[in-house]
């Protein structure tokens, strides 16, 4: 239960607009409004621009009236009488409070900005993830296949060569780039290198390798390994 004393001087403005929408209580309002005790008690102190915009906006709805005249209503000091001031101090609040209120909602305006942004990224880094390894079949053996294909021109399989250039450029708007060529040799690193089966008891780092089928990277993360295998004294693999 809300308590309401002298530290509560926006308490009548508060209960003449619930008299006016029906609420019987505070906790009816913060039930109506889906927020919590202490941010009722926020407004009854006058103290509204603490309120992240989303509560004034289902404060606002609760009590049947706008965000800028909850906002007029509970922000600021309780009124003050000085006579032959009234109208200046009158005038001064107002251009406070509408800078107040500026402000307020900017910065509630690029805070939710940046999560929205934040969240939209991780979302499309979840469904590039999730493609990219649905597709790791295709992309591990198409380099294969494009590298028998460059190195045989009547092959017939060529004609098929364009229709393969729109998942090209979707890997490389995605900043997915291959290990190593096929066919090129390099020391090998266990953490970007997988022996194919028949190599594995025989190779040791920065022993030379050959990659035989497609790694990549996503970005500056591995998304999955070449497979490789070791380089033999006779091998004269182009």
């Amino acid at each position: 239960m809300v308590s309401s004393n002298n530290s509560f001087p926006y308490t009548p403005q508060l209960r003449s607009l619930m008299q006016q929408a029906g609420i019987p209580s505070f906790a009816a309002l913060a039930h109506q409004a889906g927020v919590s005790a202490w941010q009722i008690d926020q407004l009854r102190r006058g103290s509204v621009l603490k309120l992240r915009v989303g509560a004034i906006a289902r404060l606002s709805q609760a009590l049947n009236t706008s965000i800028s005249d909850l906002i007029a209503t509970f922000s600021g000091s309780p009124p003050v009488a000085r006579p032959g001031l009234h109208s200046t101090s009158k005038a001064a609040r107002s251009e406070s409070l509408t800078t107040l209120q500026n402000t307020t909602l900017q910065k509630e305006y690029e805070r939710l900005q940046r999560q929205v942004e934040q969240q939209t990224a991780e979302a499309l880094q979840s469904c590039q993830r999730a493609a990219l390894l649905q597709l790791e079949p295709l992309l591990e053996k198409l380099p294969v296949f494009l590298n028998v294909i460059e190195q045989n021109p009547d092959f017939p399989a060529r004609q098929l060569v364009p229709h393969l250039r729109p998942l090209e450029r979707l890997l490389t708007d995605w900043d997915v780039t291959p290990i190593a060529p096929i066919g090129s040799e390099a020391g090998y690193d266990p953490q970007k290198h997988e022996l194919m089966e028949a190599s594995r008891t025989a190779v040791q780092p920065g022993d030379r390798i050959r990659v035989r089928f497609a790694g990549y990277y996503w970005g500056d993360r591995l998304l999955f390994r070449a497979k490789v295998s070791p380089v033999q004294p006779d091998d004269t693999h182009p």
